[in-house]
């Protein structure tokens, strides 16, 4: 499929319509979704394998909008483990590079302390960390929505170069930050919602919000590209 397209003309996000279609796909084996959310959680004891259990729903997502039974075990396929690895170690490698700014905004602290408990400004301190901390945040989120598109390129789509993944998923994503963004929070409160339900309520709250995740990159990914296509 040539992503090349849309990456060049845009698309729409529409948010209501992924959550109505999400909530469709749910709806056509609910069981199947619980029991395939409880084998995730197992699966992500596995270090290295909670990325892989989330890139394998998105495969049961969508055998269930096909039409097709939904198989709960196919969490546990680990076709994909080596280039979710790869992507493992990149956003581990990201993060700890972030974070050394922060380090380094606390050594002038820890040195002033050893050199005889002089008067440190905590005003001062506290600027200098919460500039950063600001930043940090910041580069997260635009790291984030960059890696808006990888799972489902590499676990739909069949691209298994963790480079030319993160390289597509940055080129999509930022036509559109600002909703991906959005709809990125608006799903994650879906998902957390059954903690009101005494925490039980997850089990259908998280597996109704990687549906509705699912059919935003069906939309985007497939759809619409193929509308620009013609």
């Amino acid at each position: 499929m040539n992503f090349d397209l849309i990456t060049n003309k845009g698309y729409d996000l529409n948010i209501g319509k992924y959550i109505s279609e999400g909530f469709e796909i749910f709806k056509k084996d609910i069981g199947g979704f619980i029991l395939a959310t409880l084998l995730a959680v197992v699966m992500s004891i596995i270090p290295f394998c909670g990325i892989l259990a989330m890139g394998n729903f998105y495969k049961i997502c969508k055998k269930a909008d096909q039409g097709q039974k939904v198989e709960a075990g196919d969490i546990f396929d680990f076709t994909d483990f080596w280039v979710y690895f790869k992507l493992m170690i990149l956003v581990t490698i990201v993060v700890m590079i972030l974070m050394i700014p922060l380090g380094f905004t606390i050594i002038p602290v820890i040195v002033a302390a050893n050199a005889g408990g002089e008067y440190i400004d905590p005003v001062v301190v506290m600027g200098g960390m919460g500039i950063w901390f600001f930043l940090y945040i910041l580069f997260m989120i635009a790291f984030s929505v960059s890696l808006f598109f990888v799972q489902p390129l590499i676990s739909l789509y069949r691209v298994q170069s963790v480079r030319l993944a993160y390289s597509l998923s940055w080129k999509i994503a930022k036509k559109n930050f600002l909703m991906i963004f959005i709809f990125s929070i608006v799903v994650g409160i879906i998902s957390q919602l059954g903690i009101i339900a005494c925490g039980i309520g997850l089990f259908f709250t998280i597996p109704l919000g990687i549906c509705i995740r699912y059919a935003a990159y069906k939309d985007v990914l497939e759809t619409q590209n193929q509308k620009v296509g013609l």
